[in-house]
C-alpha cells in the first residue's frame, strides 16, 4: 500500500461528546491509554500506507501538538464550524493525486478491517449488525457475480423497503481514477448544501463510478460519538481489537 494516501476527517466538533467533546477532539479520546487516531495511524502504518494525512478543525492545536515529530500531514478546514464532513473530505482530497483510504477520526478497528480496501477498486466497508444504537444503514444492489455495489446510506433503516446490508464502519477506499471523480462530485454537492455530509456524497459517487461493498459480519469496531459510546467500546469491543491485533 505504499502508493496510497490516508486521508483521516478529524475536523469535527464533537458537540454529542458533550464536556469532554469541548476539551479535546473525538479522535484523541484515549483508549488504553492512547489515542484512538494514533492508534488508527499505527494499524495504517502495519498495513503499509506510508502517506497519512489528517484533516483538522475543532481545537487543531492537539493535533499539532501529538504529531508535531512525525511524518504525518496535517490539513485545516478553516469551515469546521459551519460546515459537515463532506468539506472536510474535499479539503484532504486536495493532497491527494494517488490511490485513497478516507478513515473517519473516532474509530477503533481491528487491523482486518483493512484486508479488502486495497483500492484496487473502489470499496466502502460494510458490517454486520453491532448493536450500537447509532447506526448508519448501508444498502447495495447485489450483481451477477455476487458483488454488492452501494446503493443508498441512511439512518433510517426504514428509509427503503429492501433489508439494508449491513451498518456503514467508516472506511473507505477510492482508486485513483475516482479520487478526482470525488473530488468533483463534492463541489458539486457542495454547491447545493455547504453543509452536507461526506456520506451523501459517496452515494452521489456511485452515479460515476461503481463502489463495491464488501460485509465483514464480525469485524470488532465501534464509532465513539457519545459517552454512552465510548463506554460500550471500552467494555465490549476495544478487548476483542486488541484480541485481534495480536
Amino acid at each position: 500500500m505504499t502508493k496510497i494516501t490516508a486521508v483521516i476527517l478529524a475536523a469535527g466538533m464533537g458537540v454529542r461528546m458533550g464536556a469532554r467533546g469541548r476539551l479535546m477532539p473525538k479522535g484523541l479520546i484515549p483508549l488504553g491509554g492512547t489515542p484512538i487516531i494514533q492508534q488508527s495511524v499505527a494499524t495504517l502504518r502495519s498495513h503499509g500506507v506510508a502517506r497519512i494525512v489528517i484533516v483538522t478543525g475543532h481545537l487543531s492545536d492537539q493535533y499539532e501538538a501529538l504529531f508535531a515529530d512525525s511524518d504525518v500531514e496535517l490539513v485545516h478546514n478553516p469551515r469546521y464550524a459551519t460546515t459537515g464532513s463532506l468539506l472536510s473530505l474535499a479539503v484532504g482530497l486536495e493532497q491527494v493525486g494517488t490511490a485513497c483510504l478516507i478513515v473517519e477520526s473516532d474509530l477503533i478497528y481491528a487491523p482486518q478491517a483493512l484486508a479488502p480496501l486495497d483500492c484496487a477498486s473502489n470499496r466502502f466497508l460494510v458490517s454486520g449488525p453491532t448493536g450500537a444504537g447509532d447506526e448508519i444503514y448501508v444498502w447495495a444492489d447485489i450483481q451477477a457475480d455476487r458483488t454488492h455495489l452501494l446503493a443508498d446510506i441512511s439512518k433510517n433503516r426504514s428509509a427503503r423497503s429492501d433489508s439494508p446490508l449491513g451498518e456503514m464502519v467508516g472506511l473507505t477506499a477510492l482508486t485513483a481514477d475516482a479520487v478526482p471523480m470525488m473530488r468533483e462530485t463534492a463541489a458539486q454537492e457542495l454547491s447545493r448544501n455547504p453543509e452536507e455530509h461526506y456520506e451523501p456524497g459517496m452515494v452521489a459517487l456511485t452515479q460515476k463510478v461503481a463502489v463495491e461493498c464488501p460485509l465483514i459480519s464480525d469485524l470488532p469496531w465501534a464509532e465513539i460519538d457519545d459517552e454512552t459510546m465510548l463506554a460500550r467500546a471500552e467494555r465490549l469491543v476495544y478487548p476483542r481489537v486488541i484480541a485481534a491485533r495480536g
